[in-house]
């Protein structure tokens, strides 16, 4: 942590005006977008001020290069923190918690370097929003997902919770399922204050920060397209990269925010079931084995036993906790 803050209190600073929106981009060898990501906010037609706050997690690929590209013509705007190694902790923690830290304004926009806004206006009216609207803590737009192949799908229309017109939320919408994508939001800043200790450990840093905001406030939801998600195989969520060390930390995370938030579990019982059933599939002969199984069959149990599930659904979880283990890996 001291050594977090260090690095935040020793940035050169060169953007003495304090602005209105800060924008936290998060990259790691993203040399093929970030030139997309930086222009999408430079494109922003706003009348406030906003600085751009780039965490490189020590890439490899010239990313850093690109980065002092930009700072070098955007001084007024762009803060760079480029870390000078690797961390031992969850990666790309340290980066985004840095990045949080050294955001200055009152509103914060968070975007991932392999992502972008295909909108001119996102921030304007996000910032007119919640300006307007003080009971509201976050708000955030529908998304586009590109492939590698070149198909565009539209984020709302897997969701029925975007689909059904509903554009207000709370914390407990959020904690029943998580829909929204972290490129396409906005949230008032300071409002969490000192990251706690278990927001270190979590798999999912950007839900987490949704979590923790919407304890104050409620979510607006802009059925506008804002930004565009890029899925290719090397993005941090894609297949290829899951390793089993990623798979723990993700499943481990659900009882970390258990522990924040209560009945978060309830509702993700077969959701961690099935993922530690996986973990003792990939890990058969080994000794975590037996770790892995006795915490599948303890949610699975419980969610078996949960109110919050029909009788249909329950039969149907069975089938696929079983069915669709075996399938995925004979067919893998």
């Amino acid at each position: 942590m001291q050594e977090n803050l260090a690095i935040v209190n020793n940035l050169p600073n060169p953007i003495m005006e304090l602005p209105l929106v800060s924008v936290s981009i998060i990259t790691y060898n993203h040399n093929k977008f970030i030139r997309q990501a930086l222009d999408s906010v430079l494109a922003q037609a706003v009348d406030f001020r906003y600085e751009i706050i780039v965490g490189d997690d020590f890439s490899k690929d010239g990313t850093q290069d690109i980065l002092r590209e930009y700072q070098e013509k955007h001084p007024d705007k762009i803060q760079l923190i480029l870390h000078p190694r690797d961390y031992d902790c969850v990666p790309g923690r340290v980066n985004n918690i840095t990045n949080l830290y050294a955001c200055r304004g009152k509103y914060v926009a968070m975007l991932d370097g392999d992502d972008s806004w295909i909108s001119t206006d996102k921030l304007q009216k996000q910032v007119d929003f919640l300006e307007k609207n003080k009971e509201y803590a976050l708000v955030f737009s529908d998304t586009i997902f590109k492939y590698q192949d070149g198909k565009e799908v539209k984020f709302s229309e897997t969701q029925t919770h975007l689909s059904n017109g509903n554009l207000d939320f709370t914390q407990k919408d959020i904690i029943q399922k998580g829909f929204i994508q972290t490129s396409s939001i906005l949230f008032r800043n300071h409002l969490i204050g000192e990251f706690p200790d278990w927001f270190w450990k979590v798999y999912h840093a950007d839900y987490a920060i949704q979590l923790l905001a919407s304890r104050y406030g409620r979510i607006r939801y802009f059925p506008e397209i804002f930004s565009l998600r890029n899925f290719y195989q090397e993005s941090f969520s894609a297949p290829q990269t899951q390793t089993l060390e990623k798979r723990k930390l993700f499943y481990d995370q659900y009882k970390l925010f258990e522990m924040e938030f209560p009945d978060y579990l309830k509702y993700r019982y077969f959701t961690v079931g099935k993922g530690y059933f996986n973990l003792a599939f990939d890990s058969f002969g080994t000794m975590k084995f037996f770790t892995y199984i006795s915490t599948s069959v303890k949610y699975t149990l419980m969610y078996f036993l949960t109110p919050y599930a029909s009788g249909k659904a329950k039969i149907g979880a069975l089938k696929h906790i079983i069915f669709s283990s075996f399938v995925d890996r004979s067919s893998s």
